[in-house]
């Protein structure tokens, strides 16, 4: 007599035991891709904000251009604002020069102080805030000394080569690199003698 084919009871529990085992080890590899996968987005989403909020601010500083002498928007920094213009605003077309504004606003209600963006006849932009009001600008001319107002007395340059945003001694420093021009070659028509009212004097 010949013998059924087939499979015995204990053959088809160990398929069932191997398959369980596999099923669980898969399991636990897709979770932990899963989760490395879920700290990698999130690593490169804080990455991603962390770097907008620090170019943010200083890439108007960035593209600093002078004017000519007798023109309302040359560069002038004191330590709590500056005005100028830039090649890179944040508002307006970029590569077209255009007058701004930054200044440090301090609010006595929360004890924080915002760094405020603004361009003629738009809303003005908060661009960060600290805690407390110790924050300032700092100009760097060719010579490497760190200035609270622009121009120094000695300058003789109408940007500075580097501005410093001093948001306090805990917080990373923000550093812009003016890569423009730091003077405008000087005309018949412009005077020593000159002093145009700024863009935002109305």
């Amino acid at each position: 007599m010949r013998a059924q084919s087939g499979f015995t009871l204990f053959e088809m529990l160990v398929v069932m035991v191997i398959t369980g085992l596999m099923s669980a080890v898969l399991m636990q590899g897709f979770s932990i891709i899963l989760g490395t996968r879920l700290a990698v987005t999130n690593t490169i989403s804080n990455l991603q904000e962390l770097i907008l909020s620090q170019n943010i601010p200083v890439d108007p500083l960035r593209g600093i251009l002078p004017d000519y002498r007798n023109n309302p928007n040359q560069f002038r920094g004191q330590s709590r604002s500056l005005t100028g213009q830039t090649l890179r605003p944040l508002l307006s077309p970029v590569g077209a020069p255009t007058p701004f504004r930054m200044t440090f606003d301090y609010s006595t209600d929360n004890d924080t102080t915002a760094l405020v963006y603004e361009e003629p006849g738009r809303p003005k932009v908060e661009l960060a805030r600290w805690r407390g009001s110790n924050q300032a600008f700092k100009y760097r001319d060719i010579t490497g000394n760190w200035e609270p107002t622009w121009p120094p007395p000695a300058s003789t340059s109408q940007t500075p080569w580097l501005i410093w945003i001093d948001a306090g001694p805990t917080i990373t420093p923000l550093i812009a690199a003016v890569t423009g021009p730091h003077d405008r070659v000087t005309r018949l028509e412009d005077s020593p003698f000159a002093n145009p009212p700024s863009a935002f004097s109305k």
